[in-house]
């Protein structure tokens, strides 16, 4: 019989401007911490003045409804008050990463539009070099001291600003009383596995119909949690969770300029964190720090994993070394930072969870037609709701490859259990045929991860003239830990769990990190 999730009610009603979060939180909670960072912090009703200064400033420079505002900045508590000054006066974010080089800030740019660039002094020189090549760009408005003079002029059509100090008391600028739900508030870019990044436009109803009670109710998340932000908010994982979510339960953020896993597990530890949401690298990393030094991580009620996928021999290593269940999510860009989350009390191991709340999902086949359910049904899954994007900026072609009737085809693979659980088996465009035969390439690295002394692992498909594709595995063993894997003992331990055709014919040992972009997913197209 042919299933289709059910859609559950929707339990957050949230409508009109995400900035009103903002502002009911610094109401109730005004001299709550809402913000730690670097040994200061900053409270609800000083955050909330704060962007009402910053959406001033940004006003009287004329920037306004619609206008695209571009944000560049490492982990800041400035970037949380850029962000709800702009989206406050009907601005549209575009959020860029600072790890990106000139020539990818210079994409996104004029790619999105920007008429200003606000960004933190330590990004000024590959920006500068990204500004030259745009046209849209009027305003640069640097957040911080600059490092040192600009290295050569600007061009004349971008004036230079700095973002004032000045604490304007008793301002009411945020949210615009025009501002709408259905009105653009993100410009995401993906993370680029193929070409170019596209931008995935998302409105303040998209965002708002996913975050946060849905995601968070069942884990009873409240104003008295205080979460780590490590991930970097740029991303629609930092976004979505920290700077939207936890503003808007009025709880405390301690932020991370930049993940270290030391830090982290210290900053747990002195500024009693009940909540981390991480990448499952952060938490391979925090296994190794904590395995040459104590910790004291009582406090820590939830770990909240997503991004990449998690195996179960992870799941149940970060379980018990931070004494806490770990809760796991599947959630892209395109939907918002929503998707799917396996249920606190009935979690499902090897699993992505259940749909959120107001969410349909289906799996389907290449025909388009809704498989069953069963594990023997594997196809892409789609999925429906309010969080999903309005489309990628200026990329119709893409746009109409995606959303189709409604739903928008994620290009991951997998199948729907009898109970409603998701299990995802890999990418679409990952898949591997050899010889006829469909080959998932998380399949094999889940087997191989298993194996003591393996850190990381990637399973690609490269060419065979015969076969059509051979599988191949990227192995990079625990330092002085590795000595029994060998390309021998890789290929015995998946044949004695995977069938034949899908053991790797060729075994590459590395002995650095495998490449990743700053959420911790593997870039298979660095591979071969």
């Amino acid at each position: 019989m042919i299933q289709q999730l059910t859609r559950t009610p929707d339990l957050c009603g949230s409508t009109g401007n995400l900035a009103t979060h903002l502002v009911s939180s610094a109401t109730k909670f005004t001299e709550k911490q809402a913000l730690v960072f670097s040994g200061g912090a900053t409270t609800y009703g000083e955050l909330l003045e704060r962007t009402n200064t910053v959406a001033l400033q940004l006003e009287a420079l004329g920037i306004g409804k619609g206008d695209r505002v571009a944000l560049l900045f490492p982990n800041h508590p400035e970037f949380v008050s850029c962000f709800f000054a702009v989206v406050g006066i009907g601005g549209v974010v575009v959020p860029v990463n600072p790890l990106l080089r000139a020539e990818e800030i210079e994409h996104i740019l004029c790619d999105s539009g920007a008429k200003a660039l606000i960004l933190h002094g330590s990004c000024l020189a590959e920006a500068q070099t990204a500004i030259n090549g745009t046209s849209s760009l009027s305003h640069l408005i640097v957040a911080s001291a600059l490092p040192g003079n600009l290295n050569g002029v600007l061009p004349s059509r971008v004036n230079l600003h700095h973002l004032t100090e000045e604490r304007r008391c008793g301002l009411d600028v945020v949210p615009k009383a025009d501002s709408d739900a259905e009105d653009l508030a993100l410009i995401v870019y993906t993370s680029g596995t193929t070409g170019k990044p596209k931008g995935a436009l998302l409105t303040h109803g998209n965002i708002a119909s996913v975050m946060p009670l849905p995601l968070l109710s069942d884990c009873n998340a409240d104003h008295n949690d205080r979460w780590l932000a490590m991930l970097p908010l740029c991303h629609i994982y930092g976004l979505g969770v920290i700077v939207y979510s936890t503003i808007a339960l009025g709880a405390t953020v301690a932020i991370l300029e930049k993940f270290d896993p030391a830090l982290a597990l210290s900053t747990i530890e002195k500024e009693k964190i009940t909540l981390v949401p991480a990448v499952p690298s952060m938490y391979q990393f925090m296994l190794m720090e904590m395995a040459a030094k104590p910790y004291d991580l009582s406090s820590v009620r939830i770990c909240f994993s997503g991004a990449a996928a998690l195996s179960t021999d992870l799941l149940e290593q970060v379980g018990r070394a931070f004494g806490a269940p770990v809760v796991e999510g599947y959630a892209l860009s395109e939907t918002s930072c929503g998707a799917t989350i396996n249920p606190l009390h009935s979690r499902k191991a090897g699993t992505v969870g259940k749909a959120l709340n107001g969410l349909d999902i289906a799996i389907y086949d290449e025909c388009g037609s809704i498989l069953p359910i069963g594990p023997e049904h594997v196809g892409e899954i789609a999925i429906k709701g309010p969080n999903i994007m309005r489309g990628y900026h200026n990329q119709p072609e893409a746009t109409a490859d995606v959303l189709r009737d409604g739903w928008f085809f994620t290009g991951d693979l997998g199948f729907c259990d009898h109970d409603g659980y998701i299990s995802i088996v890999g990418r679409k465009k990952e898949l591997i045929i050899r010889g006829g035969q469909n080959i998932y390439p998380r399949e094999v690295e889940d087997v191989i991860a298993r194996m003591t002394g393996v850190r990381e692992v990637a399973v690609i498909g490269i060419p065979d003239s015969y076969m059509g594709e051979r599988v191949k595995a990227i192995v990079v063993p625990i330092p002085g830990r590795g000595g029994d894997v060998n390309e021998e003992a890789v290929k015995d331990f998946c044949s004695r769990h995977l069938a034949p055709y899908k053991v790797p014919r060729l075994v590459e040992f590395r002995d650095e990190s495998l490449p990743r972009n700053s959420t911790g997913k593997v870039l298979k197209r660095l591979l071969s």
